[in-house]
C-alpha cells in the first residue's frame, strides 16, 4: 500500500516529515473499511518510518489496531531491492502489507508480477504467492471506492 495524500503546505519540512492532508486523513480509514471488507486484512504491517505513512496507519488503526506493525526505515526511499529484502520477514501463513512510497511500491508491484498498475496515494494491491509466482488479485484506490 502507498500512504495516503501528504501536504506540502510547510515548504521548508523535510520530505519524511510531512505530514497528511485532510484528503489523506480522510482516505485511510476509508482504505482500510474497503481493505477489511474484501476480506484481505494484514497479519503484520511493515511501515515506512515517515511521518505520514505513520499517519496512514494511525487512521487505519479502527481496523488494524491490533496487528502487529514494524516501523522499517529501510523502506522510506527504498529501491526495489531494498523493498524484496523487506519482504524476506513477511508472514509465512497469511498476509503482510508494506506501507511506503512511489516509485517504489509501483516497481515493487511490477517486479513481483509483470504487471503495471498506478497507484496514486493510498492505493492498495493485493498480491498472492504460489509456487513463487506472484499474481495481482485486486487493486483498489481512494477514488474508485464509496
Amino acid at each position: 500500500m502507498r500512504h495516503a495524500k501528504s501536504s506540502w503546505k510547510e515548504s521548508g519540512l523535510d520530505d519524511h516529515d510531512r505530514p497528511l492532508n485532510k484528503r489523506g486523513s480522510r482516505d485511510a480509514p476509508r482504505m482500510a473499511d474497503s481493505i477489511h471488507e474484501r476480506a484481505w486484512s494484514p497479519d503484520l504491517i511493515l511501515v515506512s518510518s515517515s511521518k505520514r505513512t505513520l499517519q496512514t496507519l494511525s487512521g487505519m488503526s479502527h481496523r488494524f489496531g491490533r496487528v502487529p506493525s514494524q516501523i522499517r526505515p529501510g523502506i522510506y526511499h527504498a529501491t526495489v531491492n531494498d523493498l524484496l529484502l523487506e519482504l524476506e520477514d513477511m508472514v509465512q501463513e497469511g498476509t503482510t502489507m508494506i506501507l511506503g512510497h512511489n516509485p517504489g511500491s509501483e516497481i515493487l508491484v511490477n517486479n513481483l508480477s509483470g504487471e503495471w498498475h498506478s497507484m496514486p496515494t493510498a492505493t492498495a494491491v493485493l498480491l498472492a504467492e504460489s509456487r513463487g509466482n506472484w499474481v495481482v488479485k485486486e487493486v483498489i484506490r481512494p477514488k474508485e471506492i464509496q
